[in-house]
């Protein structure tokens, strides 16, 4: 997919964002200095870099052109894929690398400040360790580590480390361009009502004004509740006196055994003559 722009639009560090995993040639041209760069990437390395009609092979050539179009931000740039294997050069730099030597060439915020997010925008850290990081970016990286972990932005980062919030939200550009942090999805707003929308809701009915009379049942008069008449008490049962609750109860009296000797003795003598 062919990429092209204007660098006041897209600065030189998002570019190479871009390209971080695509394979084709980057071109850059100033037409008020007659300029031109071209960057061939390829499987996520600087594999050559030209400035004019000559190549850049020195390291520090190339560091001073990637420098410049990083804080310059003048000029047009396209870029045209390419298949992996295509293009080939004699360097191999990771573009992180490219992209840190960049960032590194952006030391104001005033160049940049269209860029720049906005100060309550909330960002997270987006990788599991301390990544490789220029000394500035890491001095800040360590400072505010603790605070992204859990989510937090530009203006509470400046307020509890007390720095220059212009300075702090360049530095997060630079993070976030790099990869460290990413920014958090923006909270839904509750919108007050319009008056178009309160008009279409459904009217309640007005509460009645201390005007307004309500009449009110008459009192009936209670009757009073009919009661039964009482029952006649029961006959009362007469309670034992005292003479016969203590009177001794009388036994049977016990046959007498001079009595009941004599019958026996008769009946032994009748059954003796019986049997003689």
């Amino acid at each position: 997919m062919p990429l092209s722009g204007d660098l006041n639009e897209l600065p030189f560090p998002e570019i190479l964002r871009l390209l971080r995993h695509r394979t084709g040639e980057l071109r850059i041209g100033d037409k008020v200095t007659g300029e031109h760069f071209s960057f061939r990437f390829s499987a996520g390395k600087l594999v050559s870099a030209s400035e004019g009609n000559g190549g850049i092979a020195d390291t520090l050539a190339l560091h001073s052109a990637i420098q410049r179009l990083s804080s310059e931000g003048r000029g047009s740039f396209s870029f045209e894929e390419a298949g992996v294997g295509e293009l080939l050069g004699e360097l191999s730099i990771p573009i992180d690398q490219i992209l840190l030597s960049s960032l590194a060439a952006v030391r104001s915020p005033e160049g940049y400040a269209p860029h720049l997010p906005h100060p309550d925008t909330r960002f997270h850290t987006a990788v599991p360790s301390t990544p490789w990081l220029t000394e500035d970016l890491l001095a800040f990286w360590v400072s505010s580590e603790r605070l992204l972990l859990v989510g937090t932005s530009a203006s509470e980062i400046a307020a509890a480390l007390g720095l220059p919030l212009p300075e702090v939200l360049l530095e997060l550009f630079k993070l976030r361009v790099l990869g460290v942090i990413a920014p958090l999805p923006s909270r839904p707003r509750v919108l007050p009502l319009s008056v178009n929308h309160a008009a279409s809701l459904p009217q309640l009915p007005a509460p009645p004004s201390a005007s307004t009379q309500i009449a009110l049942p008459e009192p009936q008069p209670e009757s009073a509740p009919e009661v039964a008449p009482p029952s006649p008490p029961s006959s009362p049962v007469a309670a034992p006196s005292p003479a016969t609750a203590l009177a001794p109860v009388q036994k049977p009296a016990a046959p007498r055994r001079g009595f009941l000797a004599r019958i026996a003795a008769g009946l032994r003598g009748i059954l003796e003559k019986m049997y003689e």
